[in-house]
């Protein structure tokens, strides 16, 4: 019976330290094996290179803690990924895109100062046909005073006659005139309202444009250009090496088991486009590690994973 009880003991206290060992493994499992798995050729990246640019962001990490954190190796079951998706179609395109986008702004350019050059016209025969039209008036109701005052008179001179048929032959024609400038200023308005229509749908569809390109390569967007689950690395989409590092060296971190921390500087903050050029960790970063890959002891680690669970 006493023998039955130690070794029932034994086998809970093996399996317990198994599962307390495990624990402890799982804060910070360093150093991390690793491979290169799936390298879609349309990256246009030759696994060598992509074994060069995964090493320098394990590099940033093991420069700035000082110690050996990944290890490349053939046989890793822990693979970095290179899984082409329509994001990266959508990057490959980029020149084209951007193609449009500069035509775009360019007719914007032409429809607005078309714009403002058919505005400043309309309103100079604007101004010029209120003008004649406030004359034609004046011409017009003098015109028609001279001709009622002979009428009351019996009639006008032969002379006279000649003189008001002439004057209405000119009377006529400023108001042929006046219509034909009418037509004008309705046609022009026709096309500034045209141009106008044109001009806002085009902004419209380029704010649309914009903010999808912005949304896919702007500076600052969510890390969902690669992720890590468990036992690998996925990289879906890069706009140029810098952001592959930047992506790397952020995904590495969470294969490390760290959380992302503050700072728009950090390579574990939770947007991407504020890290620095030279790829230097941040304070927040380091600390982030050391809290959980540091001089942490085992009894500390496993206190950490049971009550971060």
């Amino acid at each position: 019976m006493r023998s039955g009880f130690l070794l029932a003991l034994m086998i809970t206290l093996v399996f317990a330290g198994g599962y307390l060992y495990n624990l402890a493994q799982a804060v910070c499992p360093v150093p991390i094996s690793y491979r290169i798995g799936v390298l879609d050729d349309r990256f246009g990246l030759s696994e060598d290179e992509a074994k060069v640019a995964v090493a320098e962001a394990a590099e940033v990490w093991e420069s700035a803690t000082g110690q050996n954190l990944f290890t490349y190796d053939d046989t890793a079951s822990f693979a970095v990924n290179f899984i082409f998706d329509e994001r990266q179609a959508f990057l490959n395109e980029e020149g084209n895109f951007r193609d449009r986008l500069e035509a775009a702004e360019n007719i914007n350019e032409a429809l607005t100062e078309t714009h403002a050059t058919l505005l400043e016209d309309y309103n100079a025969l604007k101004t010029a046909y209120a003008n004649k039209v406030d004359s034609y008036e004046a011409n017009l109701r003098a015109y028609n005073q001279t001709v009622h005052q002979y009428n009351q008179e019996g009639g006008a001179p032969p002379e006279k006659f000649a003189e008001l048929e002439e004057e209405k032959e000119t009377l006529d024609k400023e108001r042929q005139s006046l219509n034909s400038m009418a037509a004008q200023l309705n046609d022009m308005v026709d096309k500034i309202n045209d141009i106008g229509d044109r001009g806002n749908a085009l902004i419209t569809n380029y704010n649309e444009n914009v903010g999808e390109f912005n949304e896919r390569i702007g500076d600052k967007r969510e890390f969902t250009q690669g992720d890590y689950q468990e036992g690998r690395i996925n990289i879906y989409t890069y706009q140029d090496e810098r952001e592959l590092q930047t992506v790397l060296i952020h995904e590495f971190g969470h294969a490390l088991s760290l959380d992302h921390v503050e700072g728009e500087e950090s390579f574990m903050y939770f947007l991407i486009g504020g890290q620095p050029a030279d790829m230097m960790l941040s304070e927040f970063d380091l600390t982030e590690f050391n809290r959980v890959c540091g001089s942490m002891n085992l009894w500390d680690k496993i206190v950490y994973r049971l009550t971060t669970n």
